[in-house]
């Protein structure tokens, strides 16, 4: 029972936190990971560097990747 007396108050008190919550970053280094991962592939699997394909992978997912983290911050602000 004392924890679940604990994870009340912990409740209280990030519901009177007048800190603003930290914004969603930007997943910078998701997203060149990814795209060195894809010129890597592509120069191991035929031999040369597709770098226009690779940033045309590797943005959309950095903004998928994104859009969730926001999704996330702003569903677990809600929470009560």
């Amino acid at each position: 029972m004392p924890l679940q007396h604990t994870s009340t108050t912990l409740r209280k008190y990030r519901r009177l936190n007048s800190m603003a919550a930290s914004p969603a970053s930007f997943p910078v280094g998701e997203a060149v990971g990814i795209f060195v991962g894809i010129v890597a592939w592509d120069l191991l699997a035929e031999g040369r560097m597709e770098i226009i394909k690779a940033l045309a992978i590797a943005v959309p997912c950095s903004l998928v990747w994104y859009g969730a983290r926001c999704w996330l911050a702003q569903r677990r602000n809600k929470q009560p």
